[in-house]
């Protein structure tokens, strides 16, 4: 996690979450996919423990001088690799 994960607001959340693709066999207000094709569903927010635990990533990072907004922000599962 960046450790931002308890700062981000529910606005911020909801409009990151709205970033990842969606799955037409479900509904995007519970179940969508990240960049990379890893499913992720919005109860899940933050749960390392779950494959479909999904957390706030900068595009850019900062410190290669990304900036902070919502631009630069993507939805995105790291804990479960699909082979």
């Amino acid at each position: 996690m960046n450790g931002k994960e308890n700062e981000w607001s529910d606005s911020v959340k909801k409009a990151v979450w709205k970033k990842g693709k969606i799955n037409p066999d479900y509904s995007p207000e519970v179940l969508r996919w990240d960049s990379h094709g890893n499913i992720m569903m919005w109860s899940e927010y933050g749960r390392m423990d779950s494959k479909f635990g999904w957390e706030i990533d900068f595009i850019n990072p900062v410190i290669e001088e990304g900036i902070d907004n919502i631009e630069n922000l993507q939805p995105l599962n790291q804990w479960y690799t699909t082979d």
